[in-house]
């Protein structure tokens, strides 16, 4: 997830580390102001953190590595 405000991904980091279906993988920059956060989460918490946070927000899906 990135998005354009690093208070709101700290303040949804700190949520998404209470939820059960949810494991937060890797944070990218400091603690209180991430500017990137990489999760694994089910297809239907996705779909709820979109609704809720619109274009505030961007999610990406994994890519699969391919190696050369």
């Amino acid at each position: 997830m990135i998005g354009a405000e690093p208070a709101l991904l700290a303040e949804l980091a700190r949520a998404l580390r209470d939820d059960p279906d949810v494991t937060i993988r890797r944070m990218v920059g400091q603690p209180d102001r991430p500017t990137l956060i990489a999760v694994d989460m089910p297809p239907e918490r996705v779909e709820a953190l979109q609704a809720e946070y619109g274009s505030r927000l961007t999610i990406e899906p994994d890519s699969p590595i391919e190696l050369y």
